[in-house]
C-alpha cells in the first residue's frame, strides 16, 4: 500500500460528515501514517472528501 494506489472499502456503509460512504466504493490512498490511511473519496456528485481508514478496512485494487 502506497500513496496513489486505489483501494476498495470493506467497511460497512457509514455516514461521514453528512455523506454516505458505501461499502465496495473506490478510494485513492493519500497518506499512510501509524496505522491510519488517509484517503480521497469521491461522493456521487464527484466532490472529494478525505476519510481515514484502518488497513483492515481497505483492499488494494490491482492496476
Amino acid at each position: 500500500m502506497k500513496p496513489g494506489d486505489k483501494a476498495k472499502i470493506l467497511k460497512r456503509t457509514f455516514l461521514n460528515q453528512g455523506i454516505f460512504v458505501h461499502t465496495n466504493s473506490t478510494v485513492v490512498i493519500k497518506e499512510i501514517e501509524s496505522g491510519n490511511i488517509l484517503t480521497t473519496y469521491l461522493d456521487k456528485e464527484g466532490y472529494p472528501h478525505e476519510i481515514s481508514f484502518q488497513a483492515t478496512e481497505l483492499e488494494i485494487l490491482p492496476e
